[in-house]
């Protein structure tokens, strides 16, 4: 026989376990998200991308050196990230969970908002893919393509996202975060370019072989060409306003600033861009870039053979193309520092006066750049691609950067800190140090050293340089081994921008 007291009982003992239940969800959900910690750690430690210290000099023995610090990046623990970085998934899926890894790391709490894998492949990918990574499923979106979208993605992702900028790459490079730090500290520094891209040597030379300038041919012109073609997969940060299509820098008729990188090319997979097809599309994608870009600037719509009203007025769509023929050209090339949120920058000349720059029409720049990698020769473009600026800030002893040509009157080399270091370290003094061979020794002896908190005022440093030997050695032209030195120069300063 059933009671009341016995359905009573038997209430209790549902509603007891539910109540509990109810509690436990209702606290949990008020902690904080717990996400497993990335396995891909030790291999971001064994290949050198996790934050390190490096050491404070290769002095043989530089006691008064005990108490200084390597500059390095100072976290800001105070801001808000404001940076989508997007990855686009094709066939290197491995690739892309350590690429989240490192992009979830703390070390980019400060810029990276949201990790925006967009996947062009057929299989479908979920969180549980990536909780091995390290990355909390409140900072990572994916989007499964319905079908491969190719380049255009990252144009579709970058215009998703909810941040004011956005950093793009592919899935076979990896980019230290320092660099990103570097790349966001100046693309939101008031007046600098939409976009800054991050180039391996053989990159940035093609990149530089390909710009070109065209003079508008009458009144009824609407701007003059200064345009070149850059790489977006290698590390481009832009604001997200401008396009990250194959048409991106050629139609922005800009001539886009880029940096020599210090990346890691990772490969595996299937490229879309590999062998003579992928060569031969690229070269497509250019070509028809251009002639939109010269239809623009003639009469402002990607034909100026249809009627109007018959075609596509591109300028009212896509904001980010300039039609202001005022151009300034810079002296300046630049590469991202190793170690420390930097920037290398310096005036030498690293190509030939005979490099020309000059075209017809736009559609000139695939010929232009053949041509000039014939005037540049072998021997120029080897000497580009294997002692780069880059290779001056990479923090790696054993590689240096040879100049073209022997030093001159007006050479300089400026080190952008992007930051205010002695604000955050309480310094009033920094040095500046070098490695060099005895040679370029002499040539450091004969510099001026000066400092500026804003690249306009600048101040002149009383110290000169003082120079010991290293431990290391290098062959010299006879092929003897010499001593590399290190020199170093102190900065007085109350706060430090610009080095």
């Amino acid at each position: 026989m059933i009671t009341w007291a016995a359905i009573f009982r038997a209430l209790q003992a549902i509603a007891v376990p539910l109540l509990f239940a109810w509690v436990a969800r209702h606290f949990a959900g008020n902690q904080k998200e717990s996400t497993p910690p990335s396995l891909y750690l030790p291999m971001l430690t064994d290949i050198g991308f996790v934050p390190r210290s490096f050491p404070v000099t290769y002095r043989t023995d530089a006691p008064e050196f005990e108490d200084y610090t390597r500059v390095a990046t100072v976290q800001n623990l105070t801001a808000s990230p404001d940076t989508t970085a997007v990855i686009l998934n094709w066939s290197r899926f491995p690739n892309v969970l350590l690429i989240t890894s490192l992009l979830c790391g703390s070390w980019l709490e400060d810029t990276i908002a949201e990790v925006f894998i967009w996947n062009n492949s057929p299989r479908k990918l979920r969180y549980d893919d990536f909780k091995n990574t390290g990355c909390p499923k409140r900072k990572l979106r994916i989007h499964n393509a319905p079908a491969n979208m190719y380049f255009q993605a990252r144009f579709i992702a970058c215009a998703l996202a909810e941040t004011p900028n956005c950093f793009i790459q592919d899935d076979d490079y990896l980019i230290r975060s320092e660099i990103i730090k570097s790349l966001h500290a100046r693309i939101t520094d008031h007046g600098s370019s939409p976009a800054i891209h991050l180039l391996p040597p053989h990159e940035h030379l093609s990149s530089s072989l390909s710009e070109i300038h065209v003079p508008a041919r009458d009144t009824a012109y609407l701007s003059d060409v200064h345009t070149s073609f850059a790489w977006l997969g290698y590390g481009t940060m832009l604001r997200r306003a401008e396009m990250a299509d194959n048409y991106f820098t050629i139609l922005s008729n800009r001539v886009p600033e880029i940096w020599f990188d210090q990346g890691f090319e990772l490969g595996g997979g299937q490229a879309f861009t590999a062998g003579p097809e992928g060569d031969e599309r690229n070269a497509k994608y250019i070509h028809k870039a251009t002639q939109y870009l010269s239809a623009l600037v003639h009469c402002g719509r990607s034909s100026c053979n249809l009627p109007e009203g018959d075609d596509i007025v591109v300028h009212a769509k896509v904001p980010y193309i300039s039609l202001d023929s005022a151009y300034s050209p810079t002296a300046w090339t630049r590469a991202a520092c190793r170690g420390s949120a930097c920037v290398l920058e310096t005036n030498i000349r690293l190509l030939p006066e005979s490099i020309s720059h000059s075209g017809e029409d736009a559609e000139d720049i695939l010929s232009l750049v053949k041509r000039n990698l014939e005037t540049l020769g072998e021997a120029r473009k080897q000497e580009y691609i294997e002692q780069p600026p880059s290779y001056a800030v990479d923090s790696v002893p054993a590689t240096s950067f040879r100049s073209p040509r022997p030093a001159k009157m007006g050479d300089t080399f400026g080190l952008d800190s992007l930051t205010d270091i002695s604000d955050a370290r309480e310094w009033t003094a920094v040095e500046m140090a070098w490695l060099i061979d005895p040679d370029t020794e002499n040539i450091l002896n004969a510099c001026a050293f000066e400092w500026s908190t804003d690249n306009v005022t600048w101040h002149s440093s009383p110290h000169r340089p003082v120079c010991d030997n290293t431990a290391m050695e290098i062959p010299s032209a006879g092929g003897e081994q010499r001593h590399l030195r290190e020199c170093s120069a102190r900065m007085v300063l109350a706060s430090v921008e610009f080095i």
